[in-house]
């Protein structure tokens, strides 16, 4: 195991882990109802986990307006059909050893299909780019519940694994190849989730670096980790388009992006059946490899909206440069010196997020101070105070009071 794991042979790995470990229960056999009555009829527990996946991935859109947003220029990138030599790039870097998705097919079929079956694909997806239009089996997925931790018979204590057809898979791998190289110029500076060449360490780093060089002159600082409620799955679609538009997407890309959500329907697939299908409309898609990508526009303008009137903010580095937030995707962390200025920058995030469908969870949020001097600020999101704690699990890292972290 040691050796897999040194390497990076994950499936190797974890294969020697169901070995010695035994096999794990992916599902609960039995599963409750909402009010905790265990469900006997295998038509009923179905039903139950489709109703469970709807009010998921179904979540209220924005309840605010996002404000008028000057728009960026549209990028001057290639917006024709792709090339058979893209197609064969996206297919050479499917992974091998995935799950069918609803069309039944594994990504070695394509892998090895041959160069028939790669212009074939070519010409489909040539099709589908001039129509901005995709056959409505590409927005299906299937979903399979596993099992977390907690109580099995509830529906809360499972995770869904979302199994997405192999051909819009491609196409998703073809848009993001297309456009990382305009967005990584674009992205904000904070941001390190889900770009080349970043990675949590990153973070985790920084933030180190801070704590430890503020500390040196006992600078008090006080640091806010934030949890987003459900924040890939609660994201108002239309809100997503708009950001794609005001960050200066090709109109091409935004209509080839909502054809691949047009009709996104799903089926639960637990004890061996299929329930009935559920549609989704609300967050991005689950296992579509553009979705990370799509995120990271929602939290660029949430943060650009929330900190334009917060220049001032933060904790400064050098001469007229301040520092007020760290990102890795949702993972948000605000610092500052500032009690009552970081009261008011919690208060506008919280209200901005509304724009955009979100919300926090703030038993999940957590405030840590350093080298404080006075008395510990209460500071709240919404009516709760967020607590105070000495160490917090940081992108896997434990953090401490006065630099300590422990990688």
């Amino acid at each position: 195991m040691e050796k897999a794991s040194r390497i990076g042979n994950t499936r190797q790995l974890f294969g020697l882990i169901r070995e010695t470990g035994g096999r794990r229960q992916i599902i609960s056999e039995t599963i409750s109802e909402k009010n905790g009555t265990i469900i006997s009829s295998q038509d009923r527990r179905l039903d139950r986990w489709k109703e469970h996946y709807e009010e998921q991935f179904n979540l209220p859109t924005a309840t605010l307006n996002l404000p008028s947003i000057q728009h960026l220029p549209e990028w001057d990138i290639d917006t024709g059909p792709p090339s058979l030599t893209e197609v064969t790039k996206a297919v050479t870097n499917l992974k091998l050893g995935k799950a069918a998705g609803p069309d039944g097919m594994t990504p070695e079929v394509f892998k090895y299909g041959g160069d028939s079956l790669l212009s074939g694909l070519t010409e489909v997806l040539g099709s589908v780019w001039e129509s901005e239009e995709v056959p409505s089996g590409w927005c299906k997925s299937l979903i399979i519940p596993i099992y977390k931790k907690g109580d099995k018979s509830s529906c809360d204590n499972h995770r869904g694994i979302s199994l997405t057809n192999i051909v819009s898979k491609v196409l998703g791998s073809i848009i993001m190849r297309r456009l990382s190289g305009a967005r990584e110029a674009q992205t904000r500076e904070s941001q390190a989730g889900f770009r080349p060449g970043r990675g949590c360490i990153d973070h985790i780093f920084t933030l180190r670096q801070i704590l430890e060089h503020r500390h040196s002159y006992r600078r008090p600082t006080v640091i806010i980790f934030l949890d987003l409620k459900a924040a890939f799955d609660s994201v108002d679609r239309e809100v997503l388009w708009r950001c794609l538009a005001v960050k200066g997407i090709p109109r091409k890309y935004i209509a080839l992006i909502k054809a691949l959500y047009s009709y996104s329907y799903s089926q639960v697939r637990a004890y061996g059946e299929l329930s009935s299908e559920l549609m989704t409309t609300s967050g991005v898609r689950q296992g579509c490899p553009l979705s990370p990508f799509l995120f990271n526009f929602i939290i660029d303008v949430l943060m650009d909206l929330t900190l334009s009137d917060f220049s001032d903010s933060g904790i400064d580095l050098l001469p007229g440069n301040n520092l007020v937030d760290l990102e890795y995707a949702d993972d948000i962390v605000l610092l500052g010196e500032d009690a009552d200025e970081m009261q008011s920058l919690l208060n506008t995030l919280s209200c901005n997020l509304r724009m955009f469908g979100m919300r926090f969870a703030p038993a999940k949020c957590k405030m840590m101070l350093q080298d404080w001097t006075t008395s510990t600020p209460s500071l709240k999101i919404g009516s709760e105070v967020v607590e105070h704690v000495d160490r917090f699990t940081y992108l896997g890292s434990t953090i401490s009071q006065c630099q300590r972290v422990d990688l």
